[in-house]
């Protein structure tokens, strides 16, 4: 299957050397940066660097849409694909209906538009292995799920079919578990180092709580309930803390603890 890529950042640079170990043909790679394009290109068979949104003469079917989300208004207004290809949104909170009136206002475009959302944070030049990545899949009208299907298990043999509100919970569950949590793993590691100590000391404790959490077995935070009502030492562990962000979060962790234990 021929297939272009709108964006080349860190989800395209993964995603076209994955479908093209996969068998597939990527055509074209556009960016607003042309020398991000090149990179990405690079890496890739026959890829050329598209310089406009234009790809009426494109020979792919299958264009996947790698930007920020805050940049659709603008780039799904400016974009021109072929008759009958498929656009396929790589995003985890943009609503699908609401992408689809910004690239086709009037609702006259034969092009079909879909989400394809990986579940991992994905970083341009470190290698993740992608095959055992979660993809979910989310369709407007039935004969294009075909077509995602065959895509996403080209890459990986974890695919789900969500629709809109599964997706947004699926993004802010990756949010907690992923973004949210290495801001706190930071300030512990500023902790440790702050009396000189590696971040390795919390190695066994984290590998605790991570199996625990695999293996549906929460560990007991009775012993920490019952220290965290202790009003004097709650004051002093906030002013350890480096920031007054950092505090409210750990005040709120603490009311959350205690309703839970």
């Amino acid at each position: 299957m021929n297939i272009s890529f709108i964006g080349s950042g860190h989800v395209a640079w993964h995603l076209s050397q994955a479908l093209e170990n996969a068998g597939h043909s990527v055509q074209e790679v556009f960016s607003r940066d042309p020398a991000k394009a090149k990179d990405v290109v690079s890496y890739l068979y026959n890829a050329k660097v598209q310089e406009h949104l234009d790809f009426s003469e494109s020979k792919s079917s299958v264009f996947f849409f790698c930007i920020p989300d805050i940049a659709y208004p603008t780039v799904l207004k400016e974009l021109i694909l072929p008759k009958y290809a498929t656009l396929l949104l790589v995003s985890g909170t943009v609503l699908l209906a609401e992408a689809s009136i910004w690239y086709d206002p009037a609702r006259e475009s034969t092009n079909q538009i879909a989400i394809f959302f990986p579940v991992q944070h994905l970083q341009s030049g470190r290698k993740i292995n992608l095959g055992h990545m979660p993809i979910c899949l989310e369709v407007m009208v039935e004969e294009t799920e075909q077509v995602l299907v065959q895509l996403a298990r080209d890459i990986t043999d974890a695919m789900y079919l969500v629709n809109g509100e599964e997706r947004k919970k699926i993004y802010l569950s990756m949010l907690l578990a992923g973004v949210f949590t290495q801001q706190l793993w930071a300030e512990a590691s500023r902790l440790l180092h702050s009396i000189e100590l590696d971040t390795s000391l919390l190695q066994g404790l984290i590998q605790n709580y991570v199996q625990s959490y695999f293996k549906n077995l929460p560990v007991s935070n009775q012993i920490e309930a019952n220290a965290l009502q202790d009003g004097r030492l709650m004051f002093e562990q906030q002013g350890f803390l480096s920031t007054v962000e950092l505090q409210e979060v750990y005040r709120n962790m603490v009311q959350q603890i205690l309703k839970t234990t």
